[in-house]
């Protein structure tokens, strides 16, 4: 079960879930998020975020 203090970093649909010992990108949906990528360090998790997060296509 994910709880909120385990989420790391967020910016728009993307965050970061600190899940153990390695930080998960996460790309959130209608029903459910999905993992994009998983890092060893906060800082390359949340550079990844950021990253997808600036691609996304404004509406």
């Amino acid at each position: 079960m994910i709880r909120e203090k385990d989420i790391a970093y967020e910016n728009g649909k993307y965050w970061v879930l600190n899940h153990k010992s390695s930080f998960h990108v996460m790309k959130s949906g209608i029903t459910h998020a999905t993992c994009d990528s998983n890092y060893a360090t906060l800082d390359l998790a949340v550079a990844r975020c950021d990253y997808l997060a600036k691609k996304e296509p404004t509406k």
